[in-house]
């Protein structure tokens, strides 16, 4: 045989291979696609009127979340009115603490997600009367904070 000969079965091998590659790789897109996500979101009124909103963008299903820790810091002399828990991970395992420690209109909050599974992407989000919001991109075990001012 020439080399002329064993082109064709060259570059045919060479799709032969590179259709199995594609192929393996749309087996394993459903798998992928199982594992798609999770959200809390309490939201926390306060006595100055600010509805603050606290998510999670958690890569991973609602049933590897072991407890969500939020730490919120307000202004000094501002109270939590009210707490509401929603999304998919269930409020008993949420736990939210507020602290009026920070100057007129600016609120940090500092998120810790534990997870079952180590090292869990996690975006974590705030946002203030659902039009100022701040975003902290991590992993679950990692303390996320935002910081939000208002004027």
């Amino acid at each position: 045989m020439t080399l002329s000969h064993l082109l064709p079965i060259r570059w045919g091998a060479g799709m032969l291979l590179g259709l199995g590659l594609l192929c393996s790789s749309l087996v394993s897109l459903p798998a992928q696609a199982a594992i798609s996500g999770c959200r809390s979101d309490p939201a926390v009124t306060l006595s100055n009127g600010v509805q603050i909103l606290l998510y999670e963008d958690i890569s991973d299903t609602a049933t590897d979340v072991t407890k969500i820790t939020y730490t919120l810091h307000v202004p000094v002399g501002v109270t939590v009115t009210s707490i509401s828990y929603s999304g998919a991970v269930p409020s008993k395992l949420q736990s939210l603490t507020t602290v009026a420690d920070e100057n007129s209109g600016n609120y940090d909050g500092y998120t810790l997600v534990s997870t079952k599974t180590p090292n869990v992407p996690v975006a974590a989000y705030m946002s203030a009367n659902g039009t100022v919001s701040a975003h902290t991109n991590g992993s679950s075990g990692e303390l996320l904070h935002s910081h939000l001012h208002l004027p």
